[in-house]
């Protein structure tokens, strides 16, 4: 596996649309790609298992791009429509094609398409904007042609180049949250404008508050202030469930100078886990993930709570915040709680 990317900011100047773009069967897609408008290449078609489909490609012409450009970057923005526990399994004891992230080829002197990086990952979600780094990509009298292959679901909106900023053009500034707020809410509505398009959330518009799913059983943060939870990376966490909400709010920071651009960017760490059957532990909140963990194993001694590395570092967090006990009696069963009635005789 590829070691993980930095934690890093990466600003550029102005992107540039790119000259061209093609699918794997010759079609010109440029319109497609050319500006974040939602409107998906989705030309490769769906396959035997959900978010794995045949071995497809987008290819790019970067046009009169500037080789000499420091730090060039290509911006893939898109969505990945991802597999689950139950189909990976599937596939790694089937003689199905292993999933495989996107892989950036390019074009050499002699016409020939090589791999420069074999898997790069793919789109972290919905709307999920890739940077990949150019440098050292491109050699004397090479074209400026790419491509972005994979197997996997991968609908690209927008594909875009341009030149890093210098390091020191950039000031950073951490802000902390002034408040943190754990709260139940319930779920929003959602809606899928197209086959090629990711399902959409409308949080001013909420389904329904009750239980959906199964939910895990375990202790689960209270609600309320969790403020310190949240200060640094320290296997100390807020353990949400699904129909959870954690609001944070941060201070306004003063305006930047005459001429400067300001983005915000939230930064969070942390681990999901869902209730697939073939998810390791898929029933229970526990046990706990631990950054010093290198795989999601019952900790030495057994499924005690004493026996976490995340409880034994910080054990008062469960008489202070974790203290909210969830079960999925009321999804299993199929119906709601009732209140009590009486009748008179």
């Amino acid at each position: 596996a590829n070691a993980p990317p930095s934690m890093a900011v990466h600003a550029l100047q102005r992107p540039q649309p790119v000259a061209r773009a093609w699918d794997d069967m010759g079609h010109d897609v440029t319109d497609i790609v050319r500006a974040r408008d939602g409107r998906y290449l989705g030309t490769f078609g769906r396959g035997a298992y959900q978010g794995i489909t045949r071995d497809h490609f987008v290819e790019i012409d970067l046009g009169d791009a500037d080789p000499d450009d420091a730090q060039p970057w290509l911006l893939a923005q898109g969505w990945v429509y991802p597999t689950d526990s139950s189909i990976n399994l599937a596939i790694a004891q089937g003689t199905q094609t292993q999933p495989r992230g996107v892989a950036l080829e390019v074009r050499d002197a002699s016409g020939e398409w090589v791999v420069v990086s074999p898997d790069l990952g793919f789109p972290a979600g919905k709307n999920k904007t890739m940077v990949i780094d150019l440098s050292d990509v491109f050699h004397e009298g090479q074209a400026r042609r790419l491509r972005l292959r994979t197997n996997l679901e991968v609908y690209w909106d927008w594909l875009a180049y341009g030149a890093g900023v210098e390091p020191e053009a950039i000031v950073t500034r951490r802000l902390d949250p002034v408040t943190a707020e754990l709260r139940y809410r319930g779920f929003s509505r959602t809606s899928q404008a197209g086959p090629h398009t990711p399902e959409i959330p409308h949080y001013d518009q909420i389904a329904n508050t009750t239980q959906r799913w199964r939910d895990l059983t375990g202790y689960h943060t209270r609600f309320g202030d969790v403020r310190p939870l949240l200060a640094q990376v320290d296997d100390r966490y807020v353990i949400m469930n699904a129909g959870d909400e954690l609001q944070a709010l941060f201070p306004t920071p003063a305006p930047p100078p005459a001429g400067w651009t300001r983005d915000f960017v939230l930064i969070g760490d942390g681990w999901v886990k869902d209730g697939d059957y073939n998810t390791a532990f898929s029933k229970t909140v526990r046990p706990l993930p631990s950054h010093e963990a290198q795989t999601y194993q019952l900790p030495a001694g057994g499924f005690a709570l004493d026996n976490d590395p995340a409880y034994r570092l910080h054990p008062d967090d469960w008489q202070t915040y974790h203290t909210r006990f969830v079960t999925p009696q009321e999804f299993l069963s199929g119906s709601r709680p009732r209140r009590a009635t009486t009748q008179a005789k």
